[in-house]
């Protein structure tokens, strides 16, 4: 059996490294800054670069000529699990469909009750279809 069988590959350096990795970092210079090893000058370039890295090689340059602590990086993960699909909230989404559909049948009927039939008492029946549009149109939530 090789020696590299129970090896497990080495991470690559350009991996992409998130908030959680930059505030380790941070962490770790701020014990240093405290223990005297770093001056204020230095200590807010690394700081700065801790700050904007995007890249974990860009972190572990700021601690190669210190000592521990350094910060911690967690393994990489798989790719990021995909949410399920939301179930639908409408399932009698037609239905639903149908119902917004009521107010505009009340506003034809009313316009053939006035014009048609020479009924003016009809544009009585307006408010109602404003009810009924606030009442079965279309939802915000």
């Amino acid at each position: 059996m090789s020696e590299d069988a129970g090896r497990v590959p080495a991470e690559p350096p350009d991996l992409r490294v998130g908030h959680e990795e930059r505030a380790a970092a941070m962490r770790a210079l701020d014990t240093h800054f405290e223990a005297g090893r770093l001056d204020v000058t230095e200590y807010g370039e690394r700081s700065g670069v801790a700050g904007t890295a995007t890249h974990r090689h860009e972190l572990e340059e700021l601690f190669t000529d210190l000592p521990a602590p350094h910060p911690e990086f967690s393994p990489a993960a798989g790719p990021p699990a995909v949410p399920e699909k939301a179930p639908d909230r409408h399932p009698l989404g037609h239905r639903h469909t149908a119902m917004a559909l009521l107010p505009l049948l009340a506003v034809i009927g009313i316009v053939l009750l006035v014009v048609v039939g020479g009924q003016p008492a009809g544009l009585a029946f307006f408010p109602i279809v404003f009810l009924l549009a606030g009442r079965f149109g279309p939802r915000r939530f």
